[in-house]
Parts: C-alpha cells; sequence; structure tokens
C-alpha cells in the first residue's frame, strides 16, 4: 500500500471518529426531561402534572394555578395544597387542564413577589404527595395577560 493511500485511510478514520466521538462521550439531549417553560412539572401516583404555575395580578391577593394534569389511569381525586388551603380537584382519564377563566384553581396570597416560588402539594389518591417549588408570575408578562385569577360565578 502506497503511504497516501495509508494517510488517507488514516485521516478518514480520524475523521470518522471525530464527527461520531461526541455522541459516544455524551448522552443524547433528547433523553434528558426538563421543563421547557416557566412552569415544573412532576408526579403522584399515577398522574403527572406539567408546566404547574401560579399567576396574579400585580396588585392583587390570589393566585391562578395554571396546571395540566395527564392521567393514563381511571379518574381520580387530586389533593392540590398552597399554603394552608387545600382544594380537591377530579382528574379524568387523559388529560385536564386549569388555569383558564373557564376552570381555575385560585388561591389566597397574602404576600405575593413575583419570579419568586411557592410550595405547591399534589396528592394523588392514595399517593406519596409531591411538593414543588411554583414559580409565582404576573399577568404583566407578555403571554400571561388573560390568566389572572377570576372569582367564581354566583349562584
Amino acid at each position: 500500500m502506497q503511504p497516501r493511500t495509508v494517510a488517507a485511510a488514516a485521516a478518514a478514520v480520524v475523521v470518522a471518529f471525530a464527527a461520531t466521538g461526541c455522541n459516544i462521550l455524551t448522552p443524547q439531549a433528547t433523553q434528558i426531561q426538563y421543563d421547557a417553560s416557566d412552569g415544573i412539572s412532576g408526579q403522584t401516583g399515577t398522574v403527572e402534572f406539567h408546566n404547574a404555575m401560579l399567576i396574579g395580578e400585580p396588585e392583587g391577593d390570589a393566585l391562578n394555578l395554571s396546571v395540566t394534569f395527564t392521567n393514563p389511569g381511571e379518574a381520580t381525586f387530586l389533593e392540590v395544597r398552597v399554603g394552608d388551603e387545600v382544594q380537591e380537584v377530579r382528574v379524568a382519564t387523559g388529560v385536564t387542564t386549569y388555569g383558564f377563566p373557564e376552570q381555575q384553581l385560585v388561591f389566597a396570597a397574602d404576600e405575593i413577589a413575583y419570579g419568586g416560588h411557592r410550595n405547591v402539594s399534589f396528592q394523588a389518591d392514595g399517593a406519596e404527595p409531591t411538593g414543588v417549588e411554583v414559580q409565582m408570575i404576573s399577568t404583566e408578562f407578555v403571554g400571561y395577560e388573560t390568566l389572572a385569577p377570576v372569582e367564581p360565578a354566583a349562584d
């Protein structure tokens, strides 16, 4: 074999290894779970919660919990706790979303520090509670203007 052929073959091996080497040493980013928005996600029992965030008016005294639940099993009840206040919600099979004016989870809040976090606990029937630090976001931020807490309609 000529020296040029050997050098070209060696160069091809080096280029091929360099092009694929980072994939050998680094895990694929698509395999890493992360929260792609301002909210946080987790799981309690078989129920998963996604993109949970607390949204309120700049001078308000209430926070709207915006969250999406996915439930692969039978419909269940979920206990949501923010501070001392607890609300029980029914989570149907499939996807259930709260946070829009038609269906909200509103919690009273004495001091709101937007940009900060507040502990929120989720507990499905019989499962261990899952507590997470949920970000508080003002309706002054673009994209959150329509998610202000609304008072429930009077009967």
